[in-house]
């Protein structure tokens, strides 16, 4: 990733975004069911496809989209309330809600700082995906 492009989920964001219902277009995606390897499109297309094509044993398709994408659609469809800031020690992140869950973990308090927004943001998602994870 050089400086002008948006930081990837990584390969088990992808997964689990897929498994919480992320169907957005995306440039991007993951072949295969383990640390697969990353394609692209040319144009966005939701890239979620299961297939049991009868000469490859598993043919999936995950779509790769950014970090920011991803937190967009989770403001967008899951009613995320969070955002990144730059305090004293480092870039942190802070959740309030997601929907009608009442959450506050702060980063800040936590004492859990990142060098770089994108680092705190992608640590956000993971949290998220976390929280998500555990509620069912």
């Amino acid at each position: 990733m050089n400086d002008k492009q948006l930081q990837l989920v990584t390969f088990n964001q992808a997964v689990k975004l897929k498994a919480i219902g992320f169907n957005w277009p995306t440039y991007f995606y993951y072949e295969g069911i383990e640390e697969s390897f990353l394609e692209s499109g040319n144009f966005p297309v939701a890239h979620n496809l299961d297939n049991n094509d009868g000469i490859r044993k598993k043919f999936i398709r995950t779509s790769a989209p950014t970090v920011s994408h991803a937190l967009k659609w989770m403001r967008d469809k899951k009613g995320l309330h969070a955002f990144c800031d730059n305090k004293y020690h480092g870039w942190h992140y802070e959740i309030y809600s997601i929907g009608n869950d009442a959450i506050r973990i702060d980063g800040n308090e936590l004492q859990i700082f990142f060098e770089t927004y994108e680092e705190a943001e992608s640590a956000l998602l993971d949290e998220l995906l976390m929280l998500i994870e555990n509620e069912k």
